[in-house]
């Protein structure tokens, strides 16, 4: 939570903490301390203990304002376009860097955040090390990400709604797919096989409906190509009957909040060995959902859940680990989870080995999987909140391998 960043600083022996970014977009770290979408983005400056400042550009300062920091000002109050008259663009940015520091008397330990490109950091840190600043770095998780790892009841709010919308689309798509023919091997709608490709579209189309966005586009796999956890589907795919089809969507608000589900179906009738997947699939997110508690940790969620698969007889990564190649690509081969917000890639890590501990305010998924290059993947992914109250499931959408039963 933001409200926890002063703690978290003094945890950390961080006196100053300095957001930046050319836009909000595409950089979580500004946009969840800004609290607005700024197309040029601007740099945050906070001190332990003080209230935050935010500068942007003159044609950004509106939208800013609207955000959640109150001391608002622009480049130009600090002479920027002097600055690049003078000196040029790439040093007048240091020495912006540099007056804005002063102007606040920003001393002591200085860390830099924001998704940047690396040489652009480095740079930076260099030229405001030579200005005498004392730029440090962090282990993961930085103060941000531990900041941004829980969330407020606003921010889970927000997550939820991007679910429910998710779910209407994914809704539409089942339904589509319901009212197609059954030619032989494959799905028709009017009289032409359908495509993954025209799944997409609809989907896509779907999405925009809701205001949404699918920066990397969604996984519908099909058959055996399923048993690829991140094959995406390709255009020219067919949709089958008989087969599974493993429907993974994971949009997000425009410059906001994302959310992650997966479910499997099949329009026929599904094989023994994939019925048999599903029904362990189920049982272990069920497993996961009973041990979900504040203090757990992350890890024994993983490791519990291989055990389930194991004695089921399915391999997992354990055996990856000791050396089973085999399991590179048969079993549950991926983690079990991991934290969802402002990206669908942040703690907490349900993985082996991973040192999170669950904290109420964590919203994050559920998604175990089991894959088989002849037969296909099974995979089946909810988003769940971790409140002071207990957890709450934030994905209602109903869950059954037999696609006729949807609704």
């Amino acid at each position: 939570m933001l409200e926890a960043l002063d703690a978290l600083m003094t945890e950390r022996r961080i006196d100053a903490v300095l957001v930046y970014g050319s836009s909000t977009f595409g950089n979580p770290e500004l946009c969840y301390v800004v609290g607005a979408n700024l197309a040029r983005g601007g740099i945050y400056v906070k001190q332990r203990m003080k209230d935050p400042v935010l500068i942007v550009s003159n044609i950004d300062s509106g939208e800013a304002s609207k955000g959640l920091v109150k001391d608002v000002r622009t480049y130009s109050e600090y002479g920027y376009e002097r600055l690049v008259a003078r000196y040029g663009r790439n040093k007048a940015g240091s020495l912006l860097f540099d007056r804005i520091l002063k102007k606040h008397r920003t001393k002591g330990r200085i860390g830099l955040y924001g998704r940047n490109d690396a040489n652009d950091v480095l740079e930076l840190s260099k030229r405001l090390r030579r200005l005498g600043y004392t730029i440090v770095g962090e282990p993961h998780p930085s103060v941000l990400e531990a900041a941004m790892e829980t969330k407020t009841l606003l921010e889970t709010d927000k997550i939820g709604n991007v679910g429910k919308k998710t779910e209407r689309v994914v809704k539409k798509i089942i339904e589509f797919l319901k009212n197609c023919e059954i030619e032989g091997e494959y799905l028709t709608h009017e009289a032409k096989k359908v495509t993954v490709g025209i799944v997409k579209v609809l989907t896509r189309r779907y999405l925009a409906e809701e205001n949404l966005v699918a920066p990397e586009d969604v996984i519908i796999a099909v058959g055996p190509k399923s048993a690829d956890p991140h094959y995406p589907g390709v255009d020219s795919d067919l949709v089958m009957i008989d087969q599974p089809i493993v429907f993974d969507i994971f949009p997000e608000e425009i410059g906001g909040y994302c959310f992650d589900m997966t479910r499997t179906f099949v329009f026929g009738k599904a094989s023994e060995r994939i019925r048999k997947m599903y029904e362990a699939v189920r049982e272990a997110q069920q497993i996961t959902f009973d041990l979900i508690e504040e203090g757990r940790r992350a890890e024994t969620l993983m490791n519990t859940v291989c055990d389930h698969f194991a004695g089921n007889g399915f391999k997992t990564i354990r055996d990856l680990v000791r050396g089973v190649k085999e399991a590179e690509k048969v079993g549950f081969v991926h983690s079990l989870g991991h934290g969802v917000g402002l990206t669908i890639g942040e703690r907490p890590y349900l993985s082996l080995n991973s040192d999170d501990v669950l904290k109420s305010g964590n919203v994050f998924t559920v998604e175990p999987g089991l894959y088989d290059p002849e037969f296909g993947g099974v995979r089946i992914e909810d988003v769940v909140a971790l409140t002071e109250s207990g957890v709450t499931n934030l994905t209602s959408y109903e869950k059954t391998l037999d696609a006729e039963m949807l609704k």
